[in-house]
């Protein structure tokens, strides 16, 4: 029932690049949590290079973290730390980037928490991910975080 739910929002979102890289966001997290890490990084490929070419989407951290998820499970984890630190840093930019309200300020994190709570996750795969490499002083920074 998922696989034709997922096939049918395929078919429309042809003509939406952005609703497209979510539809493969979502094939990605289905195919994972049925084993398949090697269709669910195919899947985020996919989304990641529809995110790239039209430059502004809605939470561009969120396929990285994704493929960190993927790669660390098929122990890639030097690519799974880059991707890791990619999602850093649009969450950086997310989370305390100048409104575009004109005040100049960010908006206050309390607006935020679900945002909030997927930085957290990132520190977390940082860390993770530092941990697989041996990197313990980059790792416990993280985790600290």
């Amino acid at each position: 029932m998922v696989t034709e739910l997922l096939k049918k929002a395929e078919v429309l979102t042809e003509h939406d690049l952005g609703g497209k890289a979510v539809t493969f966001n979502n094939f990605a997290c289905f195919s994972r949590q049925q084993g398949r890490l090697h269709a669910a990084l195919s899947y985020l490929q996919k989304a990641l290079r529809i995110e790239e070419r039209l430059g502004k989407v809605e939470n561009p951290a969120d396929t990285h973290l994704n493929l960190c998820a993927v790669l660390s499970q098929l122990k890639r984890h030097t690519e799974a730390l880059v991707h890791a630190q990619a999602a850093l840093k649009l969450l950086q930019q997310e989370l305390f980037a100048p409104s575009a309200g004109g005040s100049g300020e960010a908006l206050p994190l309390a607006h935020k928490p679900d945002r909030v709570a997927v930085l957290s996750i990132c520190y977390h795969n940082i860390g993770a991910e530092c941990e697989f490499l041996k990197h313990f002083s980059a790792a416990a920074q993280a985790y600290r975080k």
